[in-house]
């Protein structure tokens, strides 16, 4: 996003042009990987996850240096909505791994995944709920409303949810090589969802130097992702 003064800032700058752009092709990287070896469904729904972090990210970088309403809105908006969607695949992930595709039939799995996205889309009727223009420096601010409601959905459907389902999964585990890399995924995820918090929250403070801590801690999904990989990801692509 540019500043006032039409130059983007240091801080900006690292974090799109960085570490997402970075991510978002390290994410293609790994969704070649694991659909490489079996195209499978819960391969794809596990790549779901990394499919939504890299279009969001890669919208993120497109829009970064535009300075032109509605087009910097919407975009930011899809961004945000894709970065929040890709929890409802680890979620329907780690069910189908606790309970089965036999338990958990395709169509539960479409109920999940149409109920989350829907209750995440009712964020768009929020009047002025995220503001993007030369006022904010072009840089996305989050009403309160927008803030609390965002949060809660994604942390009561998603992320509550998963860290539940995640903790359930590694109980079932006796080998101890299984448990250990369950708490590599676990750990990448906990990252991811830190990460995901203090950006949602820096949007909504909208405080300079706080943002630039976030630029600095967004570093951390690098590992993040790689873990998740490692845990998970390259047991599906063998």
């Amino acid at each position: 996003m540019i500043s006032q003064t039409g130059q983007m800032d240091l801080a900006r700058i690292i974090t799109i042009y960085v570490v997402y752009l970075g991510m978002a092709i390290f994410n293609m990287f790994l969704i070649f990987l694991v659909l490489r070896r079996d195209t499978k469904k819960l391969n794809k729904i596990f790549c779901g996850f990394y499919l939504c972090s890299a279009i969001g990210l890669i919208i993120n970088v497109i829009y970064a240096p535009l300075e032109v309403n509605p087009l910097v809105l919407i975009l930011h908006f899809i961004t945000y909505y894709l970065f929040c969607l890709a929890f409802c695949f680890l979620l329907i992930f780690n069910l189908i791994l606790l309970k089965s595709e036999k338990i958990l039939t395709s169509k539960k799995q479409l109920i999940i995944f149409v109920v989350y996205s829907a209750l995440l889309m009712a964020l768009v009727f929020i009047p002025n709920g995220i503001v993007i223009d030369d006022t904010t420096g072009w840089k996305p601010t989050y009403s309160l409303i927008f803030f609390i409601y965002a949060i809660s959905i994604v942390s009561c459907i998603g992320i509550i949810p998963i860290v539940h389902y995640s903790i359930e999964i590694y109980k079932t585990f006796e080998d101890k090589i299984i448990r250990k890399r369950w708490k590599m995924y676990f750990i990448g995820m906990f990252i991811y969802f830190v990460v995901f918090y203090l950006t949602s929250i820096s949007n909504y403070l909208n405080i300079q130097s706080f943002r630039v801590f976030i630029s600095i801690i967004s570093l951390l999904l690098f590992g993040a992702i790689v873990l998740v990989y490692l845990g998970v990801g390259r047991q599906l692509a063998k």
